[in-house]
């Protein structure tokens, strides 16, 4: 599962925003990932020294840090989402090439590029092998949406054995189906729309609306992706434009709440429950990350500065995950 959305405000400020929707508890929390953070991977042992600085989200386990979406210093930003039965990855691994597993190409990614077109030019030496992410031990089906400092935005796919990059001009990622289909799946939505629909005359009769909201008959209420795409692509299109970053990030909090899944609401074949874990929002501009849990509906902030830019070691940021109430007497 997982809903992403890429928006822009008045002012400039790009930002990426998902939720993270998954049937097993990941207990994610904002992490810093610093200069020259390392990691080997699993496919051959191979380490690969990062670059950038990368706040995120993440766990720890053991040591191994790992995210599943972030931005780095030069406002790169990135978040990986289920594609599940496209997904296409090698058995062995490749002389020559980058060995990487599924999980570990966000990492190594986002510690080593500034732009997009940088990732680009690299990306053909990626290749990505069936190996197991830790603490879930199962090979996870991914694709990434990738936002830079230019507000371009592209959807990274694993269709065959060289990874696909896809301009995503709608600023929308779901799941499977891969991003191409999504697109064109948006041609059944023509007729969705904010503005009331006038009346209409059967006849001698007048049907008349019952209240307001007669545009958005016909938009999809699921939670499939094909219906969460299509709700996110329409609430992102037509929300009143932020004029800050401020205002961005509420805009994408009220975006994403229209597809964020409480308990109970999904359950897997095998009586699990798939729900939103958290919410986080990435400002490629202010090098911001912002944080909410499940639990939890006040947003976290923790902002790349020059002092967690000097940091040589890993930081977890913890957050409440107990409801917060303002008291006001």
């Amino acid at each position: 599962m997982c809903t992403s959305i890429f928006t822009v405000t008045k002012d400039g400020k790009y930002l990426l925003s998902r939720t993270m929707d998954f049937s097993f508890e990941l207990d994610t929390q904002p992490v810093y990932l610093p200069r020259e953070h390392s990691f080997e991977s699993v496919v051959d042992g191979t380490e690969y020294v990062g670059k950038y600085g990368v706040l995120g989200a993440g766990t720890e386990i053991e040591g191994l840090y790992t995210v599943a979406d972030g931005v780095n210093e030069k406002g790169l930003s990135m978040a990986e989402l289920y594609l599940p039965g496209e997904a296409y990855y090698a058995e062995d691994s490749k002389e020559g090439a980058i060995n990487l597993a599924p999980h570990e190409f966000i990492t190594w990614a986002i510690e080593r590029f500034a732009t997009i077109d940088e990732l680009e030019k690299e990306l053909h030496q990626v290749h990505l092998v069936a190996k197991s992410a830790p603490l879930i031990n199962i090979i996870t089906p991914l694709h990434w949406i990738v936002t830079d400092r230019t507000g371009r935005c592209v959807v990274i796919e694993p269709l065959t054995e060289n990874l696909t990059i896809t301009e995503n001009s709608v600023g929308v990622m779901t799941n499977t189906p891969n991003i191409q289909w999504h697109f064109s799946n948006l041609h059944n939505y023509l007729h969705v729309r904010p503005k009331q629909y006038p009346p209409v005359k059967f006849g001698e009769y007048e049907a008349r609306a019952f209240s307001q909201g007669t545009g958005t008959m016909g938009l999809p209420g699921g939670y499939t992706p094909p219906e969460r795409f299509v709700r996110a692509a329409f609430f992102k299109e037509h929300i009143k434009q932020a004029e800050n970053e401020t205002e961005g990030v509420s805009n994408a909090y009220h975006i994403l709440s229209t597809v964020r899944i409480p308990k109970g609401i999904v359950v897997t074949a095998d009586d699990r429950e798939d729900f939103s874990q958290y919410v986080g929002t990435m400002c490629n501009t202010s090098l911001t990350y912002y944080y909410t849990s499940y639990e939890n509906y006040q947003i976290a902030k923790v902002q790349m500065t020059d002092e967690l830019l000097q940091s040589t070691e890993p930081r977890m940021f913890k957050v409440q995950k107990e409801e917060a109430f303002k008291e006001l007497n």
